[in-house]
């Protein structure tokens, strides 16, 4: 008979060890403090020594526990892996991509013909949305989002394109004004985009203009209606490159000053050792190739 510790207790070792928060363990398992907190217990009695010295508002591991932790995890990961190879695969339904909305309308449909025609068994269903994605419950498969790591743990996340951000305006308005230098647009209404709070202020900032408030213009829930405000000429948008890309190319908008990293990068998201791994993967190689083509 093999003489092991509670191994349903396990889970919320690993992880309140690579954390050092039982909270952290409680959020990930679903579970409350009070329960994580016994499970780990009832492995200390088992094993006899404390995991976890306690203090009032954190928990640090003891020798004992950063002794057990990697074998812990070492036998999880090995466990999970092998039951992810042998589950029956659950029936095939649609990829769910969760992706910014203008992102989806702008960059994202424009291309995805190529992805159906590379990969005619997958049929992927798009979502709008700039939250926050839940893999566990949301139904997602992969998701696109900008930002900076770090990224929640279990998600394998993989930037493709660097985010990059330039004032854009009807030609009629940038004709009526010579716009020589980014303070130059002071002279012109700037408009705004609610996901994007903070996007004249940085790019005020990366253009080398100090002091310049980026003022009370008018205000759009999505950079869609931003966009389409912009080339009805009733102002100047703030617009990622991805986004405004198709209307540079039409002459519907143009660029004065080009566009400049915001530090930040498109990135696409995947949970690991879920069910939809390998159509996930296959998404992800191709919107990597994809991105690839793009321009400097």
């Amino acid at each position: 008979m093999r003489r092991l510790p509670p191994l349903k207790a396990l889970p919320a070792f690993e992880i309140a060890a690579g954390t050092l928060s039982f909270n952290a363990a409680a959020k990930e398992l679903h579970l409350t403090h009070g329960a994580v907190s016994r499970q780990i217990k009832a492995i200390e009695d088992y094993l006899g020594t404390a995991l976890f010295a306690r203090r009032n508002r954190s928990v640090e591991l003891t020798a004992a526990g950063t002794a057990f932790a990697p074998a812990v995890r070492q036998a999880l990961q090995i466990i999970e892996s092998a039951a992810a190879r042998l589950a029956v695969p659950a029936k095939q339904g649609p990829l769910v991509v969760s992706c910014l909305g203008t992102f989806m309308m702008r960059w994202l449909i424009p291309r995805l013909y190529s992805f159906g025609a590379a990969h005619p068994d997958i049929d992927v269903r798009l979502s709008a949305s700039h939250l926050p994605v839940d893999f566990a419950e949301g139904g997602v498969d992969v998701a696109i989002r900008v930002g900076t790591p770090s990224w929640p743990r279990g998600v394998i996340a993989e930037p493709f394109l660097i985010d990059r951000m330039g004032p854009v305006l009807s030609p009629a308005l940038a004709r009526q004004h010579r716009l020589k230098h980014p303070v130059d647009l002071k002279t012109l209404p700037l408009l705004h985009v609610e996901t994007r709070p903070q996007a004249w202020s940085e790019w005020f900032k990366l253009a080398g203009v100090k002091n310049f408030a980026a003022g009370d213009g008018a205000r759009f829930e999505h950079i869609y209606f931003m966009l389409e405000a912009a080339a009805g000429g009733l102002g100047v948008a703030i617009g990622p490159y991805p986004t405004v890309e198709s209307d540079l190319k039409s002459g519907r908008l143009v660029a004065p000053f080009g566009f400049l990293p915001s530090g930040r990068s498109y990135h696409v998201l995947r949970p690991r050792n879920a069910r939809s791994a390998a159509r996930a993967k296959a998404f992800v190689s191709w919107i990597m190739d994809e991105a690839g083509r793009e321009p400097a």
